[in-house]
C-alpha cells in the first residue's frame, strides 16, 4: 500500500501565543488628533461673504490702489505683444486677433484696438479681464481700460471665386488677359 508523507503540522507552543495576543492587545486602537484653536478666519471665504456675493467684491475693490503711471504708446504696444506670445499656444485664434493690430492709445489711458468681426470680438471679451489685469500691472496703471472698434473696412479681402482669383492675376499680370483672348479660352 502505498504511503503518502505529509508536511509535519506545526506546533504552537501556547506560551508563544499568548505573548503575540498580549502585544496585540497593547496596540493602541485610537489616534492621538491634535487640535488647533484658530482666532482668525484661515481663507477668504466667510458667512458674510457666502451668504452676500457682493461682499467679498466691495473689499477688494477698496483695497485696489488706483494707479496712473504715465507709459508711452510703445510701451503699450511692447507689452501688448508679450501677452499675445504668452498665450500662442493656448488660443491661436486670440493670438492672431491681438497681433493683427496695434493697439492705440487714446486720451486718458483709453486703450483702441481695430479688429474686424464679432468673433474677434467674443475671442478678446473672453480673455478681456486678463489682459488688463496684465497690461494694468505691466504698466504700473489701474485705470486704463480697452475699447474695441469693429472696422470691416480693414478687413483683409480674401479672393473666393474663380473669377475673382482671375481678375486678381490679370491685375498682377495684365499680359494673362492677353493670352486668354488670344487662345480663345472663355471666362
Amino acid at each position: 500500500a502505498p504511503t503518502s508523507e505529509s508536511a509535519p503540522v506545526p506546533k504552537h507552543n501556547h506560551t508563544q501565543v499568548r505573548q503575540r495576543l498580549n502585544k496585540e492587545e497593547s496596540i493602541p486602537t485610537t489616534r492621538k488628533i491634535n487640535v488647533v484653536n484658530r482666532t482668525q478666519p484661515q481663507g477668504k471665504h466667510s458667512l458674510k461673504t457666502l451668504l452676500d456675493p457682493n461682499a467679498g467684491k466691495k473689499q477688494e475693490e477698496e483695497k485696489l490702489e488706483e494707479k496712473s503711471e504715465e507709459f508711452t504708446q510703445d510701451q503699450l504696444v511692447d507689452k501688448w505683444r508679450k501677452f499675445a506670445y504668452s498665450i500662442k499656444l493656448k488660443d491661436l485664434d486670440l493670438y492672431s486677433t491681438l497681433s493683427a493690430n496695434d493697439p492705440i492709445l487714446k486720451d486718458n489711458f483709453r486703450i483702441e484696438l481695430g479688429i474686424y468681426n464679432t468673433t474677434q470680438e467674443s475671442d478678446i471679451n473672453s480673455k478681456r479681464k486678463d489682459l488688463l489685469r496684465y497690461l494694468r500691472k505691466q504698466l504700473n496703471n489701474t485705470i486704463l481700460d480697452l475699447h474695441l472698434v469693429i472696422d470691416k473696412s480693414k478687413e483683409p479681402k480674401g479672393v473666393f471665386t474663380e473669377k475673382d482669383k482671375y481678375k486678381k492675376l490679370v491685375e498682377k499680370n495684365p499680359k494673362v488677359d492677353e493670352l486668354r483672348k488670344k487662345f480663345g479660352l472663355s471666362f
